[in-house]
């Protein structure tokens, strides 16, 4: 608002504000790039997350939501009639066979099911006669097949070797030795098999309800169609999964949070040096008569319309970026609000960082910025009083160099950042081996896992009744060459019906010596894993998993509180919590509930063997002894794995997520040059009165060459410094605490040698370009051109 005895100035202060932005366009193409890319990098992440999360929600909300099971095509024909199926399928699960050393799954899916399930496109045609087979395309990349149809392959699928005809592949990415084969229906379906169909379906209109009423309609469904309980099931991922698959987003909004921060030191500093070598001219206009919020109106003008410019530059860049990466996946309301956040932080982080070169332009006297330059701060007593020095280049350079600490601070600073990011996700990378991460999550550290685990409920018991990991194989897997040894573990399987309804649980019993062995105090966050007391008292062991308990079945228990299982041959038994304790891996999955080995037997009195995993250890493992364990495991109930196969997965995973991590680097490293370029020109053009004195003395060229490459050294000398000590010990860090956490296994600490010498190698780089383009520069001056410079 302007009083009636008040001068409008907002014309004049406009006009200077867009002539400043006129005069210094290398520091307003500076600041705009800078904002510019921290609002994309950070709107990317935003988006990308967004545009995640909304196709992890397309691929739940178009996943399954039940089924039912042992079914005849008659009860699955009236089903699909009634009307309420929006999609459905049906599948016959004809189990698994081993081929070489790797695992068939068989089964008839229908069109229907594969859509249901997304299980991807085939090349050629589905199977219609029972001597025809589709299967993965790496499963003949593998075994170093012909990657077409109409060849032939002999398995046996429970009917002796037969020659099978290939006539369709499935395009899927799969970098395990558990294949999928798909055959006809006619072949499935087997003699005196009076009902083999499984039906997955879609409810009608179930895309906008409430999840909880959805189940309670499919229950209602199940009922009026006669289908009992004990046939039906639901889809963990649509109902109990969502909330785990789609996160919280906590990890992005911390990166945007350290882009914005990265950004922020970069802007600050090239105000800060734009302020200062104005500083003669604010001088000027303050003698002129302009008042110091006059002064301050015309920064924030500046810096009000190169934000303008940038945020929405910005955001644009992120929305053509996030369109690349994930076409048909843009989420209108989400990334609204995100790209509203995004704006008011960058904004908010542009106003802090120029709030102290604001007051500096404010609190200027005409008398001090007649003697003030842009690389010149007032001298503290630090500054040497010696009136002879020997002035060599490189001491003429560190002259320079220690003139404004501040300036040189922050861009040494967001340098050393980049480092130090750099050396932290560097050897992470190097140091996790994916070997040792799956070794630490498969079985008890073995080689290979014998299990029947797949199978749930009655059937896990009905399998346990004449088990197929007892004595025999073991006594046989033991025998073969180059195995060490073979450890066992005991399972049972029961239901909770405080928890869940029907839910089949895993349990796990184990031995007096396991117990001590595994179960130490270190273990045990709560309460006592003794044996003994177990046993007299009851005592049953509760291991949370994390918060997986909790989150998935919403209970969570404390010791002291009591636990009814209930078994498959009716009998119940009530145990009381006696510890809580971390989960020990010793199969492939966690168990919520262990018990003393001896107390299985109680609870089914009619099972001998409850043997359920048999871990097999060998020092060194090979395409040999691979082939003798799968070929020992005959029974196809048996599910053999190897941690190579699953140390094969988590190298993908670990390579995709360090692709995303130096991708971040790269352009946190973008900032920072930007930063050191800004600052390094500024010095090569406010300096050139300088070089004229210097040279007008005797300086040559060469020794001014020399001079401008020992100052751009000593910021590269203290980036890599402060790279290998500060960085050296936060890798450390990080290491460390990934070591402790367990799930990746024995963290070896290996230095990033190699990424620290590219990082070296770039920044040199950076030395040698500025060092060429500042002596072709200053030559282009006459000497008494340079002289007569005043800023």
């Amino acid at each position: 608002m302007t009083w009636p005895f008040e001068n409008d100035t907002k014309a004049v202060i406009k006009k200077l504000a867009d002539r400043s932005l006129e005069a210094d366009r290398r520091r307003s193409i500076f600041v705009i790039i800078t904002i510019a890319l921290a609002v994309c990098l950070m709107g990317t992440l935003c988006f990308v997350y967004s545009g995640q999360r909304m196709q992890t929600l397309e691929q739940i909300q178009g996943h399954y939501q039940a089924g039912c099971t042992g079914i005849s095509r008659g009860e699955m024909e009236e089903l699909a009639a009634y009307g309420k199926f929006e999609k459905w399928g049906r599948t016959i699960d004809c189990g698994s066979v081993r081929y070489q050393d790797s695992v068939l799954n068989i089964s008839f899916v229908d069109f229907g099911m594969i859509d249901l399930m997304d299980y991807g496109k085939i090349t050629g045609s589905y199977p219609q006669a029972e001597n025809e087979l589709c299967v993965e395309r790496m499963f003949l990349e593998y075994f170093s097949l012909p990657a077409d149809t109409g060849q032939t392959i002999t398995l046996n699928l429970g009917n002796g070797e037969t020659a099978y005809t290939i006539t369709g592949i499935l395009e899927t990415e799969n970098s395990s030795r558990v294949f999928t084969a798909w055959i006809a229906e006619d072949a499935a379906l087997t003699e005196g098999s009076l009902a083999p169909y499984e039906l997955r379906f879609q409810f009608a209109g179930s895309q906008t309800g409430d999840s909880e009423q959805l189940r309670m309609d499919i229950q209602a469904f199940f009922e009026e169609m006669g289908i009992s309980e004990d046939r039906t099931f639901y889809s963990s991922n649509y109902f109990d999964m969502a909330e785990i698959y789609l996160g919280n987003g906590l990890e992005i909004y911390v990166l945007a949070a350290l882009i914005a921060i990265i950004c922020g030191i970069v802007i600050y500093n090239i105000f800060y040096i734009s302020v200062m070598g104005k500083l003669k001219e604010y001088g000027r206009l303050k003698v002129l008569g302009t008042t110091p919020r006059q002064l301050r109106l015309i920064v924030k003008r500046e810096r009000r319309f190169l934000s303008t410019i940038a945020i929405p530059l910005g955001l644009l860049a992120a929305a053509a970026v996030t369109l690349i990466l994930m076409p048909g996946y843009w989420a209108w309301s989400d990334n609204i609000k995100h790209g509203a956040i995004i704006s008011a932080a960058a904004y908010g982080v542009v106003l802090i960082a120029t709030r102290k070169p604001l007051e500096l332009a404010g609190k200027v006297s005409a008398i001090e910025a007649v003697r003030a330059a842009a690389y010149l701060e007032s001298q503290g007593p630090g500054v040497s009083r010696q009136l002879h020095r020997r002035l060599t280049m490189p001491r003429l350079a560190l002259m320079n160099f220690s003139r404004n600490r501040k300036k040189t601070v922050v861009t040494t600073l967001s340098l050393s950042l980049t480092g130090i990011l750099l050396l932290c996700v560097s050897a992470y990378a190097n140091s996790v081996d994916a070997k040792e991460m799956a070794q630490s999550q498969f079985g008890d550290r073995s080689q290979y896992l014998l299990q029947y685990e797949d199978y749930a409920g009655q059937e896990f018991v009905d399998i346990q009744k004449e088990n197929p990991l007892g004595r025999k194989l073991r006594d046989e897997i033991a025998a073969i060459p180059g195995v060490d040894f073979v450890t066992a573990y005991s399972l049972a399987c029961v239901e909770i019906p405080a928890i869940w309804e029907q839910e089949p649980f895993i349990v796990r019993g184990i031995s007096e010596k396991q117990m001590s062995d595994l179960y130490t105090e270190d273990v045990v966050a709560k309460g006592t894993a003794d044996y003994k007391k177990l046993v007299k008292e009851n005592g049953i062991l509760v291991c949370p998993a994390g918060d997986t308990l909790e989150m998935v079945y919403k209970t969570s228990y404390q010791v002291g509180d009591t636990i009814t299982l209930s078994c498959y041959n009716g009998q119940t038994k009530t145990y009381t919590v006696m510890g809580i304790v971390d989960n020990v891996p010793i199969g492939c999955t966690s168990h919520f509930f262990i018990l003393p080995e001896e107390e299985l037997p109680v609870l089914y009195p009619e099972i001998i063997d409850f043997t359920g995993y048999l871990n097999v250890h060998a020092k060194e493992d090979g395409e040999e002894l691979r082939q003798a364990v799968f070929g020992a495991a005959t029974d196809k109930r048996v599910d053999v794995s190897g941690v190579e196969d699953m140390a094969a997965v988590l190298k993908d995973s670990l390579q995709q997520e360090l692709k995303r991590d130096y991708g971040i680097l790269v352009f946190i490293f973008v900032f920072s040059l930007i930063n050191l370029a800004n600052t390094l020109i500024t010095n090569l053009l406010s300096r050139q009165q300088e070089f004229g004195i210097f040279q007008s003395v005797g300086m040559s060229d060469r020794q001014l060459s020399q001079m401008l490459s020992f100052e751009c050294l000593y910021y590269v000398g203290i980036t890599l410094l402060v790279t290998l000590t500060i960085g050296t010990l936060c890798s450390l860090a990080v290491c460390g605490v990934f070591d402790k956490i367990g799930t990746f296994g024995k963290i070896t600490y290996h230095f990033p040698l190699i990424q620290v010498l590219l990082f070296g190698a770039a920044l040199l780089l950076v030395w040698a370009v500025f060092s060429g383009c500042a002596v072709r520069y200053s030559g282009k001056l006459s000497l008494v051109e340079r002289i007569k410079a005043a800023e």
